[in-house]
């Protein structure tokens, strides 16, 4: 095979194996519109593969409006097919019916969950400490304030778009934390125990599947 033979056998190669990668597409139903939405926009965008990620539009905030936001979305969009579906959510006030309900339909079908207990703010501490005791909303925002301060001279702010670029190097941390956790709910419990388990938060499997988009090896997720 001659040197043109080799450079178009090349050529083809990566057309194909970006053609495979243009047709993946996840839906995210998300919680709220600033915090985890401003920091799965910035890591898309980091990625290179804006517009392979569609996120639903928000029609509520307790679990159980999530999943119809994702619902919603793939009814009015039956044409569009995904590799991946996934829900947002947090424990916050919501009942164990309501809470671990939304996570069980989720399961039936075959929806990925990136649940909090207590809340989203978790994830973000896990990038500067291994949290292994019972931590409240409260002591998740004081916390963070005074990493945030002492690290960037600045308080954390839900609405801040900027997160994901301040704390980007410390997410191989957060992710061995968050795993941490899984690993000792399992231990303690033999399962996990979704809203019976304070600290324990599932939004760094997203994250890996995310970081995992463009590879070929399937991404996984909880509840699988």
């Amino acid at each position: 095979m001659g040197t043109d033979d080799i450079r178009k056998s090349k050529r083809k190669s990566r057309k194909m194996v970006r053609k495979r990668i243009e047709s993946k597409a996840i839906l995210i139903a998300l919680e709220d519109t600033k915090s985890s939405k401003y920091y799965f926009e910035k890591l898309i965008n980091d990625k290179g593969f804006t517009g392979q990620v569609v996120f639903a539009k928000n029609v509520g905030q307790n679990p159980k409006k999530v999943l119809e936001a994702l619902e919603k979305y793939k009814q009015e969009n039956k044409k569009v097919t995904f590799e991946k579906e996934w829900v947002v959510i947090d424990k916050d006030d919501w009942s164990k019916d309501e809470f671990n309900g939304v996570i069980a339909t989720a399961r039936s079908k075959n929806i990925c969950v990136a649940f909090s207990n207590e809340s989203y703010e978790l994830w973000i501490l896990l990038h500067f400490e291994k949290v292994t005791s019972h931590i409240s909303r409260e002591d998740l925002n004081r916390k963070l304030n005074e990493y945030f301060l002492e690290r960037f001279g600045i308080k954390y702010s839900k609405a801040s778009q900027d997160i994901y670029a301040f704390i980007i190097g410390l997410q191989k941390k957060a992710i061995e934390n968050a795993e941490y956790l899984v690993t000792c709910c399992i231990r303690d419990e033999g399962e996990v125990k979704p809203f019976d388990k304070n600290p324990l938060t599932m939004v760094h499997e997203l994250v890996k599947c995310l970081n995992m988009y463009t590879q070929d090896n399937a991404c996984q997720c909880f509840p699988n």
